[in-house]
């Protein structure tokens, strides 16, 4: 019978050998401000519910239509809020927010610093990390676990030589 390790124990035993290397994507949740999803979600809520009120004076054919038209405009935020999320692998930073998704070659990123900058991102709080990359792109990410994902983030560019973006 072979002798399971849990991956933490494994890692330790990695680590008292040599340099221990990513192999697993680590992906990091979007932090969430209250006040700003109530914002970003209230006001197509408001939109849905006025315009619902109206949809039922419509004839039976464009009620249907004005409903899936409506749940469309109110499921693209709500996906968004489920699904906004950094992946770091080892040359790849992927951010996703609902159906966006956007690649950021590690050793492409010029910067990351913090910021509050209220400017649209996918992200879904205003402490915010903007990332700088190839040759003047910009990008707001705001992860839940800043500390570890700017840790893993600068490890992860040293381990592939992409160097160390600056603070």
């Amino acid at each position: 019978m072979r002798n399971l390790q849990t991956p933490q124990i494994l890692a330790a035993n990695v680590n008292e050998t040599r340099a221990f290397t990513h192999t697993q994507p680590r992906r990091y949740r979007s932090k969430i401000d209250g006040l700003l999803v109530l914002a970003l979600a209230g006001v197509p809520l408001v939109l849905f519910l006025t315009i619902a009120a109206g949809v039922f004076a419509l004839p039976a054919s464009l009620r249907l239509a004005m409903l899936a038209v409506m749940a469309g405009f109110f499921g693209l935020p709500l996906w968004s809020f489920l699904a906004t999320h950094y992946t770091i692998d080892a040359n790849t930073l992927t951010v996703r927010s609902g159906p966006f998704r956007w690649v950021i070659a590690l050793a492409q990123i010029e910067s990351v610093t913090a910021t509050r900058d209220a400017r649209s991102g996918p992200a879904l709080s205003l402490d915010r990390l903007l990332v700088r990359y190839g040759g003047g792109r910009q990008m707001l990410i705001s992860p839940q676990d800043k500390e570890a994902f700017l840790h893993d983030l600068e490890r992860t560019r040293q381990q592939a030589g992409g160097g160390r973006p600056s603070p």
